[in-house]
């Protein structure tokens, strides 16, 4: 019974309907009984959103998971919303090893081949002792041996070519981040997230 409230699966949407978290069904329990959410009820086809009062009478089908109370079983929704938050917050990535790697799949910027952790290096495109900066537009991950090679020079100096231009990643909406995390988990989701990247 714990596992089945405290799981994050609880589709969380702003009052535009967009996607903006993935709860716990114990926190969206707790923001559909405050009043600060809705359920949004799909059983006949359609999306309705019901406040607590109407949430706690729905009826629930065969091997829809639901919350044992003292007064029955209340339906856990896949879907909530929160009817008085407006905003969807654009994120971007923070600029880091790791972020930079997934940036460029995990492969070195000048040979292309794959490089794990222990061995790759970060490297500035254009070195620092010569005004480059530790930005997205100028900061690669490189096998450890090529940038021993780069060395403090650019890459037309030290033979090398970048087989991308490096480039900050696009910024993306909380919905973007649930489908990397989560993927769809229940049909009911797939109106929100399905069309994000």
């Amino acid at each position: 019974m714990k596992d089945k409230l405290t799981a994050p699966n609880v589709l969380a949407l702003n009052a535009n309907w967009q996607a903006i978290d993935v709860y716990t069904p114990q926190k969206a329990f707790c923001m559909m009984a405050s009043g600060a959410a809705a359920g949004l009820d799909t059983s006949d086809g359609s999306m309705i959103p019901l406040l607590w009062e109407k949430w706690i009478v729905l009826p629930t089908e065969p091997g829809e998971e639901a919350a044992m109370t003292a007064k029955g079983p209340i339906r856990i929704p896949r879907v909530v919303i929160a009817v008085n938050y407006r905003f969807l917050r654009i994120k971007t990535e923070p600029l880091t090893h790791e972020t930079i790697a997934r940036r460029q799949d995990y492969c070195c910027a000048y040979s292309g081949r794959p490089v794990r952790r222990k061995n790759w290096s970060l490297d500035h495109v254009i070195p620092k002792s010569r005004g480059g900066s530790s930005s997205w537009d100028n900061l690669v991950i490189a096998d450890k041996e090529v940038n021993n090679r780069k060395g403090d020079r650019t890459p037309s100096e030290a033979g090398l070519s970048l087989l991308h231009r490096p480039q900050a990643p696009r910024r993306f909406v909380p919905g973007d981040d649930i489908k990397r995390k989560f993927g769809i988990l229940f049909r009911e989701w797939e109106p929100f997230v399905s069309g994000l990247r």
